[in-house]
C-alpha cells in the first residue's frame, strides 16, 4: 500500500509540465530566430521555432540563462508572460470567445479517501436564462449571484477558479480563458 502511494506521488510529480524550461546556449543555436518581440539591457525576448516558416513557434527570453516557454505561452509585455490553461471549447472549430465566456460549473469530488479528486463539470458557452446585464471587461472571474455578476477573484487562474467551488454560472472576460503570469524576473 504505502508502494503504491509512493508511485502515485512520483507519476503525479513528473507528469506535471513546466511552463517553460531552461536550455543551454547549443540548443538555443538549434532554433531559428522569427522575431524579436522585446529587448531590454537585462534582457531580450524572442520568437523562435524550427525554422522561419514554423507556425508553431515559442518564447525565449535570453537573460542570463535561456529559457524556452512552451507554446500554451504568449508575452503580454516586457515583464510578464501569460501561460494559458486548455481554452473552453464552445464549437466544432475550437474557437473561444474575443469578448469572453459563460461557463455553468458543478463542483464534486469523485472516489473514496485516500484516492479521491476533487473534480468539476464544465459546459462552455451556456447563458443564464434572461440574462440581459452588461459584461465585464476587466481582468477577473464572475460568479453570477441573483441576477448579477459579482467578481469573485481579480486573478483569471485555474488555481483561483477552483478555490471557491461553488456551482452556478461563471463568466470568464476577454478572451475567456484562465491563465496565469509568469514574472520574467522571477526565471529560475
Amino acid at each position: 500500500m504505502k508502494t503504491t502511494i509512493i508511485l502515485i506521488t512520483f507519476l503525479f510529480l513528473c507528469s506535471c509540465e513546466k511552463d517553460y524550461e531552461q536550455i543551454s546556449e547549443e540548443e538555443f543555436r538549434s532554433l531559428t530566430v522569427q522575431d524579436t518581440i522585446s529587448k531590454n539591457q537585462n534582457m531580450i525576448i524572442l520568437k523562435v521555432g524550427d525554422s522561419l516558416a514554423d507556425e508553431y513557434s515559442r518564447i525565449l527570453v535570453k537573460s542570463e540563462n535561456y529559457y524556452l516557454f512552451n507554446a500554451n505561452c504568449e508575452v503580454k509585455n516586457d515583464s510578464t508572460i501569460l501561460s494559458y490553461s486548455p481554452a473552453f471549447i464552445i464549437d466544432s472549430e475550437g474557437e473561444f470567445r474575443k469578448n469572453g465566456i459563460w461557463v455553468y460549473c458543478e463542483f464534486y469530488t469523485e472516489g473514496n479517501f485516500p484516492f479521491h479528486a476533487n473534480c468539476i463539470r464544465f459546459s462552455p458557452d451556456s447563458i443564464p436564462r434572461n440574462w440581459n446585464g452588461k459584461l465585464p471587461t476587466k481582468e477577473g472571474i464572475y460568479l453570477l449571484k441573483n441576477g448579477y455578476l459579482k467578481m469573485i477573484s481579480n486573478e483569471q487562474s485555474e488555481d483561483k477558479f477552483k478555490e471557491k467551488k461553488i456551482n452556478g454560472f461563471y463568466f470568464l472576460p476577454n478572451k475567456g480563458r484562465l491563465f496565469d503570469k509568469i514574472d520574467l524576473k522571477g526565471l529560475n
